[in-house]
């Protein structure tokens, strides 16, 4: 079963509203407030995907139970682990040209909630692969993620990691089964601006050599993706356009999607880009999850093609 872990969950209030005026009180046109995480929007689209998984986090707060209560609410498991505090609120304002996002640090954790975690995670069923995205929360030990990786691999489970932070690159010496970072994310972590497709397999070639075994790179608002298992590239590209709505959760559910479709099938790349980049972005023309409703048709006109050595 997968496990994701959110160390970091949020309440997530996406505002829309007009142009943003210094010093002046903006009346938004509509608010939506929705549970939200990297791990925890990997868990609600593979039940979207009538995959069950297990939402790990820590929580705090009226907000921290408000999303243990709505993770439940759409039907997927959750073992929180409970902190003193309140878990966070993060803002996103779009005024119809521009999005914002405004981030918040989230409540401390203390290393009686880090052992209560680890506690989970070698005494759970069923564990076959563990999702860790996201940030950590303030006051985390500096070794937290290390020790994540360890516990999971200890039981023998695959580990995924979608993470931001120059950490990402430590933890590739671990050998995940794949990491999932974007062209942004590349070039801080390796160095690499990604303009061709000669740019990305190198950029793909230092991750490997880092330790990671598989790598799916995501780039953004260019409708494109590359995967790479070490040995080949892949290139996909989406063939029709969107209307973002909000970027928030598509990185995560084209994450979800794709090892939805690759997990248990890893020759099965072409099926799973197509599927990735679809639902990324099908979720990026709504707030939140939204319903998948064109995920079928965005996915025939998706274009994978495997590059040339």
């Amino acid at each position: 079963m997968f496990y994701t872990l959110t160390a970091n969950p949020a309440v997530d209030m996406t505002v829309s509203c007009g142009p943003l005026v210094p010093n002046e009180n903006i009346r938004s046109g509509s608010a939506s407030y929705t549970p939200n995480g990297k791990g925890l929007d990997v868990s609600f689209a593979l039940k979207k995907f009538g995959v069950d998984s297990v939402a790990l986090g820590f929580f705090a707060g009226f907000t921290g139970k408000y999303i243990v209560e709505e993770t439940m609410n759409m039907g997927c498991l959750c073992r929180p682990v409970w902190i003193d505090g309140v878990t966070r609120i993060n803002t996103y304002l779009n005024d119809g040209e521009n999005e914002y996002g405004v981030l918040n640090p989230g409540a401390p954790l203390t290393p009686q909630g880090e052992q209560e975690l680890y506690k989970i995670l070698d005494t759970a069923g069923s564990l076959d692969c563990l999702v860790v995205s996201g940030s950590v929360p303030p006051r985390a030990s500096a070794d937290f993620l290390d020790q994540v990786v360890n516990h999971a691999q200890a039981r023998g489970a695959d580990v995924v990691l979608d993470l931001s932070s120059g950490k990402l690159k430590d933890l590739c010496q671990k050998k995940p089964l794949l990491i999932k970072p974007n062209h942004h994310e590349m070039r801080e972590i390796y160095g690499v601006r990604i303009d061709t497709h000669e740019d990305a397999k190198r950029a793909l070639r230092m991750a490997h050599e880092s330790g990671v075994q598989n790598v799916l790179l995501t780039m953004g608002s260019r409708g494109s993706a590359y995967f790479s298992n070490g040995e080949d590239v892949w290139y996909a590209r989406r063939e029709f356009n969107i209307k973002l709505v909000s970027s928030v959760c598509a990185g995560d559910c084209t994450l979800a999607a794709f090892l939805y479709k690759w997990y248990e099938n890893r020759d099965n790349v072409e099926e799973a880009l197509k599927l990735a980049m679809a639902t990324g972005a099908n979720v990026a023309e709504s707030v939140g999850l939204g319903d998948f409703s064109h995920v079928d048709e965005y996915s025939r006109r998706v274009v994978v093609e495997k590059l040339p050595r």
